[in-house]
């Protein structure tokens, strides 16, 4: 991906993005959106944009443990992705009470609700079979109840009327959640590892979390003073400290690369992450330029980037 003609072509469509009229109470954005989907949005519309940085973190982790991720690994894991992702969509399309809080993929979702509800029936047996046939027990165990746990706090977030995200934000679990999944094929296999091993992990939860909670305030809060929704506590705050927050991971990171632990610690998923947190300051610094779906793009491509780099450089 070429993110600087991205940024440009991006950046040359937003004035007419802006300049569309509110139908029904529906932000500009999404009414120009909902009428011609732009090619760089299709990734992030059709779901796909998370399995896809999942798996290749997934990749580059196992990479750096000295093996490879299987095949029925790596499907496994797109489809759990893929299925959670798109399900939240189509629960957020229809709990939801502000029609004007939706973006662009909630729509599509809505849209074609019939299609991919039939598309994520067929998903699920494919992946119950992968699981039971191509699996170990000890993944297969691990990633049951990691799904416990999700399926509990999606509950919590959908049907409880969001209480459980005021106690626990959203983008933190989610962003630890998703790297919990990502990493699930390693710490799955063995209760015990050096600390060194999971500091990447850890670090990896945390630039998850990162991006997602600057995807939050992006949405939330794009080119105005003002909220479209009442945000967390702790969102509200995070808003003016993103460039911080993401140095900050990122100074971690490349300390972390001299931690003395070579068979454990993993430098390419290291540096992976310190410029993933880079890429976002990087971002963020574009929030009052580009729209809040571009920046939502980008910033995946910012988790995508650093791990393919490091997988083809890392070899």
């Amino acid at each position: 991906m070429n993110i600087a003609n991205s940024v440009s072509e991006i950046g040359e469509i937003l004035p007419r993005a802006e300049l569309a009229a509110s139908v029904n109470g529906v932000p500009s954005e999404a009414s120009a959106e909902s009428r011609t989907i732009r090619w760089w949005l299709w990734w992030n519309v059709l779901s796909v944009d998370a399995p896809t940085v999942a798996v290749v973190w997934a990749a580059l982790f196992v990479h750096a443990s000295g093996r490879k991720l299987s095949a029925a690994e790596a499907t496994v894991l797109v489809l759990t992705v893929w299925i959670i992702y798109v399900s939240d969509r189509l629960l957020d399309g229809w709990t939801a009470k502000d029609r004007a809080a939706l973006h662009e993929r909630h729509h599509f979702c809505e849209r074609h609700r019939f299609v991919l509800a039939g598309l994520v029936a067929f998903a699920s047996g494919a992946l119950v079979w992968l699981t039971t046939e191509h699996l170990p027990a000890a993944e297969i165990t691990a990633g049951v109840k990691l799904g416990v746990i999700l399926v509990l706090y999606m509950a919590g977030i959908h049907a409880g009327r969001g209480r459980i995200a005021w106690v626990f934000p959203k983008e933190i679990a989610v962003g630890l959640l998703f790297a919990c999944g990502a990493t699930l094929p390693l710490w799955s296999r063995s209760i015990q590892f050096p600390w060194g091993a999971c500091l990447p992990w850890i670090l990896f939860g945390f630039l998850c979390a990162l991006n997602c909670l600057s995807i939050e305030c992006w949405e939330n809060r794009p080119r105005s003073t003002e909220w479209r929704q009442p945000p967390h506590p702790f969102v509200r705050w995070a808003n003016s400290r993103l460039n911080r927050m993401a140095a900050a991971l990122a100074i971690a990171a490349l300390a972390a690369c001299f931690v003395r632990n070579p068979k454990g610690s993993s430098i390419s998923a290291l540096l992976a992450v310190w410029l993933g947190a880079l890429l976002l300051v990087f971002v963020n610094y574009g929030r009052t330029k580009l729209s809040p779906a571009a920046l939502r793009v980008l910033a995946d491509a910012a988790l995508l980037v650093p791990a393919l780099l490091a997988l083809v450089i890392g070899g």
